[in-house]
């Protein structure tokens, strides 16, 4: 209840002695238990067969959720940190409406059915899927992953959740000659990518002066951001190091890039924005072409240190931007 993080326990099973056909009890007394409270504390539990937020209406095993009843409230009972003492918390990319208090424990059910006799290891899909369950519980009606899921809200947010918005994916050397692609392609990303949610919180400096919160994902290569090893010439991603340039002064010098920025250098990266508005190749044509013939030369020329540098920077991408037809925002963080 106060660990900050979820934890993998191994769980027990007890036969039912009372059963005809073999019958086997999770034992979660010192899981569903909060010290102060003598005796037997009453359980909650909800079965999930089904998560329709990511397309997966049935499966072939039943996830169990059990916890402390709400009616009868123990004593000493706090709100469960594991979900929402975090930040972002656990749920933070879910409505998050309900406090969830006291231990749950999630149990993976061998089978489907009103009452599945034996238990099996849970999974990742099956962890994931609890969260998302806990994230969209609503009072009086269930999660929307299920049983609240033809719920008139529940309707209106998984349409706009399985829903997709157009990105583009710039391609390094090597991925264009494996795939046979050009450099920029425009791809669907589904509206439930954690870079709309939890990933995305960190938008290309640029672009969003224009108003544009592009953020990035590599999915092609291996490197920590720890990582010195210079990358291969055919992992190499101009484009992407351009959209990624920013218009940070630290200690008298440009910050051309964060290093934690580092490993979406190379390989092939994603950009998508993080407002779940399309983006298109022109667009990133028009940022690279402006980052390029302006804020890389005013970079390389201009001493960061000198006063007002950053903001002469922000000047002239102003007005070359507006000439060609951009309309600039200003910093917004």
């Amino acid at each position: 209840m106060d660990k900050k993080r979820p934890s993998i326990v191994w769980i027990d099973t007890k036969k039912d002695k009372y059963e005809v056909e073999p019958y086997f009890h999770p034992v979660l007394d010192q899981l569903l238990h909060i010290p102060g409270n003598d005796g037997y504390i009453g359980r909650g539990l909800r079965q999930v067969q089904g998560n329709v937020l990511r397309g997966r209406t049935s499966w072939q095993n039943t996830l169990n959720l059990w916890f402390l009843d709400p009616d009868v409230t123990p004593r000493n009972i706090t709100t469960n940190q594991a979900i929402h003492g975090t930040i972002p918390t656990l749920i933070g990319d879910t409505w998050g409406e309900f406090i969830w208090k006291g231990p749950v424990v999630a149990v993976m059910r061998k089978g489907t059915g009103y009452e599945p006799r034996h238990s099996t290891d849970i999974t990742l899909t099956a962890y994931r899927d609890a969260i998302d369950y806990l994230g969209y519980y609503r009072d009086t009606i269930g999660s929307m992953i299920e049983p609240g899921q033809d719920d008139h809200f529940s309707k209106r947010v998984l349409a706009d959740r399985i829903s997709k918005v157009v990105g583009v994916r710039i391609n390094c050397l090597r991925d264009q000659i494996s795939r046979q692609e050009p450099q920029l392609v425009e791809v669907a990303v589904p509206k439930t990518h954690p870079l709309f949610n939890l990933e995305g919180d960190d938008p290309c400096d640029i672009p969003a002066l224009f108003g544009v919160d592009l953020v990035a994902k590599s999915y092609s290569n291996n490197q920590s951001n720890n990582d010195e090893t210079p990358p291969a010439d055919d992992l190499q991603n101009p484009l992407a190091q351009l959209l990624l340039m920013t218009t940070s002064v630290k200690s008298g010098e440009w910050v051309h890039s964060p290093d934690y920025r580092r490993h979406l250098h190379q390989g092939s990266i994603l950009f998508v924005c993080r407002s779940k508005r399309d983006i298109k190749t022109d667009d990133i044509h028009r940022f690279c072409n402006l980052i390029e013939e302006i804020a890389v030369p005013f970079i390389l020329k201009e001493d960061a240190s000198s006063p007002g540098a950053k903001k002469r920077l922000l000047s002239r991408l102003e007005e070359e931007g507006t000439r060609r037809g951009m309309k600039y925002c200003g910093e917004m963080y």
